[in-house]
């Protein structure tokens, strides 16, 4: 089996697989790979569950909803720390501090896409650490991987060009 394109994008952006993103060859083609040989019908069912997980995850971790400016909406905004008080009167008391709130929820997502990439046994470059020992262990890779013509002005040739002179 196999996932749609459609699902193969949503999973390429919450685990981090931007093409541009300067990743390494291997760990672009083994997504790839476990992407488009999924083992059974149950394995697929797991790896969508996870995919609706992330992108749930993402749409609540906002602090400002999408309905904010919206006469008609809600607009409130993503609460750090809600207290619900039961008793003789009930009452809430919300608290909101957005960059607290903003790293909360934030993690919230990063643990679904863990959870996404660990079903598929493959990094989660959401996560700034594994982002940054990508570009560690890329190194050459990423020298190699710049487009354009190669470069001709080599120590070797400029050494040689001097001693014809």
């Amino acid at each position: 089996m196999e996932l749609d394109d459609y699902l193969k994008s949503k999973t390429r952006f919450h685990l981090g697989y931007n093409s541009g993103a300067q990743l390494p060859a291997g760990d672009r083609s083994r997504l790839e790979e476990a992407m488009a040989l999924v083992p059974d019908e149950l394995w697929y069912n797991e790896i969508v569950y996870h995919i609706k997980r992330c992108d749930n995850a993402w749409k609540v971790s906002a602090y400002l909803p999408d309905d904010i400016l919206d006469p008609s909406g809600q607009g409130i905004v993503n609460f750090s720390r809600q207290e619900i008080i039961s008793g003789d009167v009930q009452r809430t008391i919300s608290q909101s501090d957005p960059l607290k709130g903003d790293e909360y929820f934030r993690e919230i997502y990063l643990r679904e896409c863990d959870r996404l990439a660990e079903t598929l046994y493959v990094a989660n470059y959401r996560r700034p650490e594994v982002r940054r020992y990508a570009f560690d262990r890329s190194g050459a890779e990423f020298i190699l991987a710049v487009p354009g013509p190669a470069d001709t002005a080599v120590g070797s040739r400029i050494v040689l060009h001097n001693t014809w002179r």
